[in-house]
């Protein structure tokens, strides 16, 4: 059997290096979160084909969404 490793770093959509240009670090705060519901529906796919994977979280998203 082949092993495979999966990996998730989980980041708001805003946060990414492409958007620096655009979004100011001040205006995180103000922009709507899709953490929460994208992380769900992975989770759900992970559970659905048993699946695993490890998940790396932004400390600022962490905070904003501890549960």
């Amino acid at each position: 059997m082949t092993a495979h490793h999966f990996t998730v770093d989980v980041e708001e959509y805003f946060q990414v290096s492409a958007f620096a240009p655009l979004v100011q670090r001040a205006d995180w705060d103000r922009l709507e979160s899709r953490v929460t519901g994208n992380v769900a529906r992975l989770l759900d796919l992970l559970a659905r084909y048993e699946a695993r994977a490890t998940f790396f979280v932004l400390g600022w998203v962490a905070e904003r969404h501890p549960e």
